[in-house]
């Protein structure tokens, strides 16, 4: 019976870890994706209110979104540590993934930052 629970719970752990990874690698370009998608149509929105908070909220979510899972990547790297160069198996893929939801979550952090710019600078309404 013990056997049975313990191999449920390690089945547990490894879906909610592999969830984690996939939103480690997939959460930061989403998130980006989601900030042009939805900002860009809330412009007009902006106009017509004649004020950019919205903008900066949603921008501000996106961003915090791509933050967390940055910061999720980080937590499972550091969780799984350093990796021998000839491994291989779930250890060694679940390594390749945090190090890389690290790298796509700060490009996706820098793109969302640099979209988030103009908005300060030249406001939503600037030419229309």
């Amino acid at each position: 019976m013990t056997a049975r629970v313990d191999n449920e719970r390690r089945d547990d752990a490894r879906t909610s870890t592999s969830v984690a990874l996939w939103f480690a690698v997939l959460g930061g370009p989403a998130a980006g994706l989601a900030n042009v998608l939805v900002s860009y149509p809330a412009v007009d929105r902006a106009c017509v209110n004649d004020s950019g908070l919205i903008l900066h909220v949603l921008t501000l979510l996106f961003l915090l979104v791509a933050l967390g899972a940055g910061a999720t990547a980080w937590r499972l790297r550091e969780r799984i540590g350093d990796w021998p160069s000839t491994a291989a198996g779930m250890q060694a893929r679940s390594r390749f993934m945090a190090t890389l939801g690290i790298l796509t979550a700060a490009i996706s952090i820098f793109g969302i930052i640099l979209q988030w710019i103009p908005i300060f600078f030249i406001g939503a309404c600037h030419g229309t």
